[in-house]
């Protein structure tokens, strides 16, 4: 099995030698053949094992022997090992999960935290093939498409630091490995409970399956993530040659131009919808099938000033031939908002207006993604006081190719005439520095680079 797990690695590229893994280990049987195998292969490809292992403070003194168990394992192979102790039923409470979700959150969130307090390069997990079997028939019977048939791939997270060796191996091999290695691993006694989906799938319906209808279901479920996450990959190849090609999406990212969308494929049309979707919110969850059939409906059919909603208070807008998704952030149309007065931005603190809030924070470096709601502003590149406001005459924006009117750009941006007078700004003087969640001047940009602090602002609802 160390052989097979060996030519995964090297097929999906996933350990190069020289790594340093941090392997997750709940001390049940896959977790510990897992850190078993890496530490055995670790000589021949010059690699540094790690283990980490969360307790989540749900199980009492069966979770509290756990830790204790693979603290002592981790001991007598001379494996460094991080042990962590949670109170994941509080944490579900506190933030309306469920316990299994909250575990996953504060579980990926402490291995995350000491792969980078320890410089480590990967954090290996031990996802089986019958996990990935579950996986799919759990997203089937839920509903959903190729990305979600694909499920679970050899690597994941960014930079593909998330690694999962066993993915080729299912669990009757796993159990054969730890048998013949003399691994007395620890049960959970929760996975043995048919009290959720998955652990129903796993005890109740694969068997079924299994018996019933084909042997080998696990197998071909397998094989369909496989070709499916094949699949998803050339269709998101396709959708970054749209994205990127200039004659369907423009605004800089934030609008389809509906006569060339128009006249993709649907497959291309639903991509570049999740992927405005996406762009726009920050994240690829909540945009359900259902929602993005209405938004190709809009841009399939719609007119200037169709509009869908959509979740989280957000809608799309069809004006002037452009599809956009915004959000009115209190939830209420555009034009019904209150008129809100001039404010001075204290950057000090955070400054209310009207039901809105700019938070202002100093920050040391800069995140790689923002959301229109947000901005990284220096602020010795700008002399006077910061004003959030709604537009006035002689207002202007300076963009990359020059100073331009805010009524000008406002056209040029197909921006509905009800909506131009509610659009919050921060100015200084007529100078626009911001118009929120939409466009940035140019002057935001740091004209050097020996700054040491640089001042995060971010626009949103009172009380969210």
């Amino acid at each position: 099995m160390r052989e097979k797990v060996e030519q995964f690695c090297r097929q999906h590229k996933l350990l190069p030698d020289g790594s340093r893994i941090l392997v997750a280990c709940s001390g049940g049987a896959d977790s510990l053949a897992l850190l078993d195998i890496l530490k055995q292969l670790a000589p021949s490809h010059q690699w540094q094992i790690f283990a980490a292992h969360y307790e989540h403070g749900i199980r009492g003194e069966e979770s509290l022997a756990d830790a204790a168990f693979v603290a002592d394992f981790c001991q007598q192979h001379q494996i460094p090992c991080f042990v962590e102790h949670g109170q994941v039923p509080q944490a579900a409470k506190e933030n309306g999960q469920t316990l299994e979700q909250a575990a996953r959150s504060l579980r990926y969130a402490f291995l995350q935290r000491i792969c980078r307090e320890q410089k480590l390069d990967f954090i290996a997990v031990a996802h089986h093939a019958d996990d990935q079997a579950e996986t799919v028939l759990m997203r089937i019977l839920r509903g959903t498409g190729i990305k979600g048939i694909s499920a679970m791939r050899p690597a994941s997270g960014k930079n593909a630091c998330l690694v999962r060796p066993l993915l080729g191996q299912n669990k009757a091999d796993i159990l054969e490995y730890c048998h013949q290695q003399g691994l007395a691993f620890r049960e959970d006694a929760t996975n043995f409970a048919a009290d959720c989906t998955r652990n129903r799938l796993r005890l109740e319906l694969l068997p079924q399956l299994r018996k019933a209808y084909n042997p080998e279901i696990s197998r071909v479920l397998c094989q369909l993530a496989e070709v499916a996450a094949e699949e998803e990959d050339f269709l998101q190849a396709e959708v970054d040659r749209c994205w990127s090609a200039g004659d369907y999406v423009q605004q800089d990212g934030r609008a389809l131009v509906q006569q060339t969308a128009a006249t993709l494929h649907p497959a291309l049309q639903r991509g570049l919808i999740r992927r405005l979707w996406e762009n726009t919110t920050g994240s690829a969850l909540d945009l359900t099938y259902q929602q993005t059939e209405s938004i190709r409906r809009l841009l399939l059919q719609g007119t200037t000033s169709s509009q869908q909603e959509l979740s989280h208070g957000y809608t799309a807008h069809l004006a002037y031939g452009y599809l956009t998704i915004d959000q009115a952030l209190s939830g209420e149309p555009m034009e019904k908002q209150e008129s809100l007065p001039e404010t001075v931005l204290d950057i000090s603190r955070t400054t209310d207006w009207g039901r809105y809030q700019l938070v202002a924070e100093w920050r040391d470096s800069i995140s790689l993604h923002t959301l229109p709601h947000e901005l990284y502003l220096y602020p010795q590149n700008f002399s006077g006081e910061l004003v959030l406001r709604t537009r006035r005459p002689g207002d202007f924006i300076q963009l990359p190719a020059g100073r331009k009117t805010l009524k000008k750009l406002m056209i040029d941006d197909k921006i509905p005439q009800a909506e131009r007078e509610r659009v919050p700004l921060l100015a200084m003087g007529s100078e626009i520095i911001w118009m929120i969640g939409r466009r940035r001047s140019a002057r935001c940009l740091p004209d050097v680079c020996d700054y040491h602090k640089i001042l995060y602002l971010r626009f949103e609802e009172r009380g969210i």
